[in-house]
């Protein structure tokens, strides 16, 4: 395989000095600062899994409430669409004649006991 190189070999001075820029720093004390400012980073976090319901709390009652909001609406039309199919009901005339919805009355002892036996 060869080998890419992403310069010329013109520009040596240009790549010794990017390299000395981008070096990591050679002190221990810069190396030491960085993790303590790490790790005081890692110490304020709180790993609970309940840290992360506080964010959801609010927006979890707003959606809640607008659930109950949307509910209690549509439960109340659906009372007064059963009231004004009750009182239309009640207004109109009934499709069937009344005197055929009307049963006879069982004259006969014998179909009297035979309703009564029968549930009919």
């Amino acid at each position: 395989m060869s080998d890419i190189r992403l310069y010329n070999s013109d520009d040596d001075e240009v790549v010794s000095g990017l390299r000395s820029l981008y070096a990591a720093p050679s002190s221990d004390g810069y190396w030491n600062e960085l993790e303590a400012r790490i790790m005081s980073r890692v110490a304020d976090v709180e790993l609970g899994w309940w840290t992360e319901l506080d964010r959801w709390v609010r927006p979890a009652i707003a959606a809640a409430a607008a659930l109950l909001l949307a509910t209690g609406a549509a439960m109340y039309h659906a009372h007064q669409v059963e009231q004004e199919i009750a009182a239309e009901s009640m207004l109109t005339a009934p499709a069937v004649p009344v005197s055929t919805a009307i049963r006879s009355i069982p004259q006969d002892d014998r179909e009297a006991r035979t309703r009564f036996l029968f549930g009919r």
